[in-house]
């Protein structure tokens, strides 16, 4: 990834967006302003997008409170808030793993909250049947529709996969197909009959792609983003019966469902007139809905959180759905999942928190309507411009008749003509609408986009059918272990009755400290429940530093809300700022910049897209990265997703699982016959073997890096959790600087940190950061477009950068905890590993850093024989004995990419010392009864 001609062909070929532009200009204007230069306006305006929090509405106090209560549970001893809030929040947190928002989910969200999405489907639809099965949770409607893309893309040129697009369409789509690997087909949407779905005009198109590509899908937006068209029965019908016929997976965009206010309308869901038509369609139609938080009513944008449900689809494709959401971009923050769960199951009648939860709707709903009508009216009395009513959304998408000289002048500029039109409304008036071409629009004609969901003075202001046609590379992702359902599915057997010989199962598969029954960090939740609930600010119980805390990230929000979305792709500046100030402070003065950090929802994610960059080729020439053996046990499912080759080399673990030069050198030059190795990924503290780097080890690796041209991926998540004498935490970067320029000003690399480290635990909120080292600019830039942290998390990045100093008022309790979690992790390790290494049959390294240990498993041969009739792994038999009798989930070694004959188990040790006695105490009764039973 030197240079921009080795990122992947298919990133390189995505659209910029000139939203993007827009953006980055009103940014420029907004910071001349604060610096002082003066305008003929006081600030920007900024309509061009469905952020109502940042444009002045003000958020739902119910679902606010709630999520400030889930975050500092210490609140539901706190009777000045309403007892439905304090009950509600206690059944979110019983739905959390360990009682914690900072625990991980299910890959496809909780249950519980997935089961409440189903009962308000089968609500909203009069009773049709809907299954929490079928319901899916991501980070956010996008997240959601490139799951579904990325299983659809296959093919390339005429075999291509192909979607039917509406012309205008969100402005997000065309980016996101061509980042999926799938042609856009434009259908033109009829204007002049209120942007209605014309049944000729499919037809038209459908003929007309086939020769290029092979359309397989259909993308509905109903209620339309942006020309706010709301589909009756009758239209719907027809699509439905275009799809059955033309045998295209129909995928429908509702987010805006609770927002029609065109006289004599109503939403009506596609699933509700499917299950109405006859069973050639109601059993055999696919379909695929999406909804979010960033619906009108809600308007939770920075949340990041949505679902999708699916009808009629494979159970085989189903399995790949979830297999990607457990690997892929879309781990849903948990704040964001209660909030949906908010959103689908409100107060009801008789709730202490349903009128004022009621006067809030019907304010938006009222304001919203009053703001279409009225800015529509006025938008036609203007000359050159006319505009068709919306019927529901958020947006007006109005036409403009622009004068031959403002386009001669854009050809001239080589700029579309409504985007010339943005820009000169933009720096004349400091307004910022969206500009029509970024919508697909490619007729001749020109539009605005515009979001009505304003307070009043500001409008005022402004004016798939088979598992065979999934995408090959999907089908090739190796699947994770069936440990975690198992261990759901006896959880919820006990729930059920179920006569077990233990109460519950212990879950340390993975490193999440809060579902194991450590406790958060008092500052940390304390800050984000004020910033969730900003009327905590007025509550004395809160120490005083926490509220300043508070203030100031509120501050730096859109609209000072948690709710709008982030500033920029790549995190807010100022939570950026932070990053690149603790890391110049770790790393002893060596500068860090905040244009090198990239913030996203979490580590996996970020080095999910710098997968995404660096993929290309087939076979002999597709991009290789060398892996240790054994690695973090999602990376090889990573690799597998974006199509690279993994290049194994084998971590030493009779030296306590350190990196061997030789090894590397070996792996390499094996590879260079089989694929086109172009990276090395690092783990250190190393996931999952403890081990910790000094300082001549990472020299060595650097160079070997510098010498064979390798991008450099070092996930340094753990570097808070060094416990081994006379061990201390160096960062590659660090050791880099430290080099020389023939290193530092050429080596390319990547260091990840995230919230799920050891001391915050916060698995759940889904935060982390990469900084980039002499990466190519054109390249950092792909790099930036394609994140979108939520807000939540990035707050607490910059708690966990900057925690209280001494003098705080904090500073005594935060220290005292910190100090606790590092003396558990501390003696826990060293008690785990004497006592894993004296039983029978098995031997550990001892861990220096990181919240693992790696046993070494001795197997008897009559044990893996019966493995091998039953067609599994033998450390994961191992994994689901222990699991059905004795109720502890353990990580198996081959889910870390352990291929060699020795089996290894992965066991979290951040635990409570009595939880961590429990599980060994389980673990040594069932270790020595499989030794008697397989002498």
């Amino acid at each position: 990834m030197c240079s921009l001609e080795h990122v992947n062909p298919r990133v390189r070929g995505i659209r910029v967006s000139p939203h993007s532009r827009l953006q980055i200009l009103a940014a420029h204007i907004t910071q001349d302003i604060t610096l002082g230069a003066l305008k003929p306006f006081k600030e920007v305006i900024d309509v061009s997008s469905g952020d109502p929090h940042r444009a002045g509405m003000k958020p739902i106090t119910f679902v606010r409170q709630v999520l400030a209560v889930c975050l500092l549970p210490q609140l539901l001893e706190k009777k000045s808030l309403p007892l439905d809030v304090r009950l509600r929040a206690r059944r979110l947190l019983e739905a959390c793993d360990g009682g914690s928002v900072g625990s991980y989910t299910a890959s496809s969200g909780i249950l519980h909250v997935r089961q409440s999405i189903a009962e308000f489907i089968m609500r909203r639809d009069g009773g049709v049947p809907s299954y929490a099965k079928d319901v899916l949770i991501s980070a956010g409607f996008q997240s959601a529709l490139m799951v579904v893309v990325k299983l659809l893309a296959s093919g390339e040129e005429e075999t291509q996969t192909g979607m039917l697009t509406p012309m205008p369409c969100p402005h997000t789509l065309p980016a996101l197909l061509d980042e999926g690997g799938v042609t856009l087909v434009p259908y033109q949407l009829m204007e002049d009959r209120g942007w209605a779905v014309d049944l000729d005009e499919l037809h038209r198109t459908l003929k007309t792609a086939r020769g290029r590509c092979k359309p397989r899908a259909i993308y509905i937006s109903n209620p339309g983003n942006p020309t706010g068209h709301v589909q009756d029965w009758k239209s719907i019908e027809e699509v439905i019966q275009f799809a059955a016929a033309e045998r295209l997976l129909l995928l429908v965009d509702e987010v805006y469902q609770d927002s029609v206010y065109g006289e004599g309308r109503e939403f009506i869901s596609y699933k509700r007139v499917l299950f109405e038509m006859d069973k050639e369609y109601s059993e055999t139609v696919q379909l695929v809905s999406f909804h979010s938080l960033s619906t009108g009513q809600m308007g939770e944008c920075g949340l990041r959180a949505g679902y999708m449900e699916l009808v009629n689809i494979d159970p085989e494709v189903m399995h790949f759905v979830d297999t990607m959401l457990c690997i892929s971009i879309t781990g849903t923050p948990v704040t964001g999942q209660l909030a949906l769960d908010l959103m689908v199951n409100p107060p009801q009648p008789g709730d202490l928190s349903f009128d004022t939860y009621t006067q809030e709707i019907l304010l938006t709903r009222a304001t919203l309507s009053q703001n279409a009508q009225r800015a529509q009216e006025f938008l036609n009395e203007l000359p050159g411009m006319s505009c068709q009513p919306a019927m529901g959304g958020i947006y007006l998408y109005p036409r403009l008749h622009l004068p031959s000289e403002i386009i001669e002048k854009a050809k001239i500029l080589e700029v579309e003509a409504d985007v010339l039109f943005c820009q000169m409304l933009l720096e004349d008036k400091g307004v910022c609408l969206g500009a029509g071409c970024q919508y697909g629009e490619t007729t001749g004609n020109y539009h605005l986009r515009l979001c009505i969901l304003v307070l009043p003075d500001t409008l005022e202001e402004t004016e798939m059918s088979s598992v065979r046609e999934v995408n090959p590379t999907v089908r090739r992702i190796r699947a994770p272990t069936s440990l975690q359902s198992l261990a759901a599915r006896i959880t919820e057997e006990i729930k059920q009755g179920g006569q077990k010989p233990f109460r519950q199962v212990i879950d340390v598969s993975s490193g999440d400290p809060h579902r194991a029954g450590m406790a958060p960090i008092s500052f940390t939740r304390q800050v984000l429940a004020v910033c969730c609930y900003p009327e905590l600010l007025k509550d004395e119980s809160l120490p005083l530093d926490v509220k300043q805390r508070a203030q100031q990230l509120l501050g730096v929000c859109h609209g000072g809300s948690v709710g709008s979305y982030s500033p920029t792709s790549c995190g807010i500046p100022y939570v950026l700022k932070g990053v690149a100030e603790f890391i110049t402070g770790r790393d002893g003065g060596v500068s860090s910049h905040p244009e090198d950090i990239i913030i996203s929802n979490g580590s996996q994610r970020s080095l999910m897209m710098i997968l995404h960059l660096m993929a290309s080729g087939e076979g002999k020439t597709q991009t290789g990265v060398l892996t240790p053996m054994p690695c973090p046990h999602t990376l090889p499912a990573l690799l597998d997703d974006n199509g690279l080759t993994l290049v194994p080399y084998q971590l030493m673990e009779d030296r306590g699982w350190a990196v061997d030069l030789d090894k590397l050198h070996r792996a390499l030059k094996n590879a260079r016959e089989l694929c086109e190795p172009r990276a090395i990924y690092i783990s250190n503290p190393g996931n999952p073997t403890g081990h910790v780097q000094d300082r001549k080890t990472i020299e060595e690796v650097i160079r070997f890096a510098a010498t064979e041209g390798l991008v450099l991926m070092a996930d340094e998540v753990y570097q808070d959790s060094v416990y081994g004498l006379e061990k201390e935490f160096n960062s590659y970067k660090r050791v880099l600087f430290g080099m020389g320029k023939e290193y530092s000003e050429t080596v390319e690399l990547i260091s990840f940190h995230s919230l799920s480290n050891a001391l915050m635990g916060e698995c759940g909120l889904r935060g982390g950061y990469q900084e980039v080292i002499n990466m190519d600019p054109a390249v950092k830039k792909h790099l930036k477009d394609m994140q979108a942290p939520a807000v939540i998390p990035q707050l607490a990045l910059e708690v966990m950068v900057n925690p209280p100093a001494p003098g705080d008022p904090s500073y005594e309790t935060y220290s005292q905890e910190i100090l606790h979690s590092q003396r558990t992790l501390s003696q826990n390790a060293q008690r785990a590993c004497g006592f894993l290494h004296d039983l029978p049959g098995m031997n550990c390294q001892p861990a220096m850093g990181g919240v693992f240990l790696y046993p070494c498993l001795n197997l008897p041969p009559k044990m893996l024989n019966e493995a091998k009739m039953l067609g599994v792994e033998p450390d994961v038999l191992y994994c689901q004995r222990l699991l059905e009798e004795e109720g502890v989930c353990l990580g198996a070694g081959c889910e870390n990419g352990q291929e060699d004959p020795n089996f290894h188990i992965r066991l979290c040790v951040l635990v409570p010392p009595a939880t961590l006695e429990e599980i060994l105490a389980r673990l040594c009764s069932f270790h020595l009864r499989l030794l008697d039973t397989f002498p």
